[in-house]
């Protein structure tokens, strides 16, 4: 699981290994040792590729998760630009509870 899920969050973000290891401080060598299952991050390795990632640790843990990460705040921020009234608000807080709601189910399966 933290494996498949640590390379998923680092190509959402368009990151390399190299990238990640420089921005978190971890060696891009033990990144593809996490990537390839061979080594396990000790607790704060594991909150620095968190904090990174922008998920809170247990995604990397827990079997049913729904996380955001930098992209997703980064369209959030860019969501709070256009949004002019309280209409576009609630629209959005539909589709957002939806979507939400479909993937818990989702992960349920």
């Amino acid at each position: 699981m933290f494996p498949q899920r640590l390379k998923k969050l680092r190509l959402e973000n368009n990151l390399t290994q190299v990238m990640l290891g420089k921005i978190s401080g971890v060696s891009s060598a033990q990144i593809a040792k996490y990537e390839n299952g061979l080594s396990k991050p000790r607790p704060k390795t594991l909150s620095k590729l968190s904090k990174v990632l922008g998920v809170d640790p247990a995604y990397f843990t827990d079997d049913i998760v729904v996380h955001h990460n930098c992209c997703l705040e980064r369209s959030i921020r860019r969501l709070k630009q256009v949004i002019n009234n309280d209409t576009d608000k609630k629209t959005l807080i539909t589709l957002i509870d939806a979507f939400y709601y479909r993937i818990v189910a989702e992960s349920r399966k």
